[in-house]
């Protein structure tokens, strides 16, 4: 069941294409941490994802996770979805990445990483 989760958290990535501004996956990650999205909303909000009980059964799972955390915990993992592209700069390209990531590092100022060097 685990491995459906990571499986389930790495594949909705590769559906937006990095750069693209994925309005899927910021929606995604936002009802993912907000307490207020219940676990049928969620998914509700994914039915298009569910072809089998397996499935629905681990968005059932990764949602309590996140309903059983704190407001501080999920203000981090806010955070970390903020990321900086600063690394992958290049002259003529500026920043690249999901809108949705580039944009809100822009807005916060906030960076989960960086690369020294």
């Amino acid at each position: 069941m685990k491995l459906l989760m990571v499986l389930m958290l790495a594949a909705l990535p590769l559906h937006c294409y990095a750069g693209s501004g994925c309005p899927l996956m910021k929606e995604v990650i936002s009802k993912t941490i907000d307490p207020k999205v219940s676990k049928t909303e969620y998914k509700e909000f994914l039915q298009e994802f569910i072809d089998n009980d397996a499935t629905a059964n681990a968005i059932d799972e990764l949602k309590q996770c996140f309903l059983s955390q704190s407001d501080e915990t999920l203000d981090n993992v806010g955070v970390l979805m903020v990321i900086s592209f600063s690394l992958f700069k290049s002259a003529d390209q500026g920043q690249v990445g999901s809108l949705f990531l580039t944009d809100n590092a822009k807005e916060t100022g906030e960076q989960a990483f960086s690369c020294i060097g």
